[in-house]
């Protein structure tokens, strides 16, 4: 009998637990003026959720769903490390090498950084590349020369200060290691083995069927966000909540792409990320990891242009949450943690 009454209660159970992500989503989706978003939760290793909510077009009345293409922003950042690490693994460079070794006409002063501390943010080069511009499409190349004549802002290694030009490095480094655009190798060597076939880099100019368009707010007054033209290697990829589920299956289980010990080697602590005492906040190589209410969590966040996302992952709770979001003001950090509130409870 006891089994029979549980047996009918299931189809309410699920309900319930639906019902109340969408109602923290919907609330704090309302709070933070977000048009449209993506979600994916992930326990113990299935699909929870994979939905959509809100509008990918304003204009036109097109839904958000679980294929909708949507920019990464920094999220994208992990599919650089793990093609350098997979460089590694078949033997073609080492996260030792200097980076003199790919910039042979690159200064002096860069003569201490290694590929290793082009993956964490502690080389000591400024944030940006001089050259770089959002309204032009130019050789990542010329981006990275730009900044040879600019003083290192701090000895390499000796502290975590967030460099977007690292990883147009990291992404010249895969060019000349592999042969062929760094869009091409992750492609073929990341995106591929996963399934990730919807999942793009992100050029303005290409169709791309279910794109959503950014948003941003002026003056209270709902507006298109600024273009990106250029294609940023820091943030370079457009994908979906479905595409995201996929690439979440490859990295827990740890079974093909990298080997399981290189994997890990993405999530381990390399750099303390604040000077503050009690600060648990650490960098990997394209991967943060901090600890949210006891709870172990490794983290990435990615904002472009009118988009802004977040990965985490609860490892120990073997819950997974990835948010998409096609709007400026949007803070899915706060939406992901309150959903972590809620998961952590059932």
């Amino acid at each position: 009998m006891k089994r029979l009454f549980f047996l009918l209660l299931l189809p309410y159970l699920s309900f319930a637990q639906i019902d109340s992500t969408d109602i923290i989503v919907k609330r704090m989706m309302d709070q933070q003026k977000i048009v449209g978003l993506s979600l994916a939760v992930v326990k113990d290793g299935k699909p929870v959720v994979n939905k959509g909510y809100g509008l990918a077009n304003v204009e036109v009345g097109v839904p958000v769903t679980a294929e909708t293409v949507i920019r990464l922003g920094s999220v994208s950042k992990q599919f650089f490390t793990t093609a350098i690490m997979k460089l590694m693994e078949d033997g073609k460079l080492s996260i030792e090498d200097p980076v003199h070794k790919f910039f042979p006409d690159a200064p002096e002063s860069w003569q201490p950084i290694k590929i290793k501390h082009l993956m964490s943010h502690t080389s000591g080069l400024r944030r940006e590349g001089p050259a770089f511009d959002n309204t032009k499409i130019q050789p990542d190349l010329d981006i990275i020369k730009s900044a040879y004549k600019l003083p290192l802002d701090f000895k390499t290694g000796e502290k975590y200060q967030y460099c977007n030009l690292g990883y147009f490095m990291l992404a010249e480094i895969i060019k000349q290691v592999s042969g062929m655009s760094w869009e091409k190798y992750i492609h073929d060597q990341l995106f591929v083995p996963a399934q990730m076939n919807n999942t793009y880099v992100t050029d303005f100019f290409l169709i791309i069927p279910n794109r959503a368009s950014g948003y941003m707010h002026r003056h209270d007054t709902l507006a298109n966000a600024n273009p990106n033209y250029a294609i940023r290697p820091s943030g370079g990829f457009l994908s979906t909540s479905s595409d995201m589920i996929k690439w979440e299956k490859i990295i827990s289980e740890g079974k093909i792409i990298l080997k399981k010990e290189n994997w890990e080697k993405l999530w381990q602590p390399f750099i303390k990320m604040s000077e503050k005492a009690d600060s648990k906040e650490y960098y990997g190589f394209g991967w943060a990891l901090d600890e949210y209410k006891g709870h172990k969590v490794v983290i990435h966040g990615g904002a472009n242009s009118g988009f802004r996302s977040v990965y985490m992952r609860f490892v120990r709770d073997n819950l997974s949450i990835i948010i998409l979001t096609n709007t400026n003001e949007a803070n899915p950090h706060s939406i992901g943690f309150a959903l972590a509130d809620y998961y952590f409870r059932k």
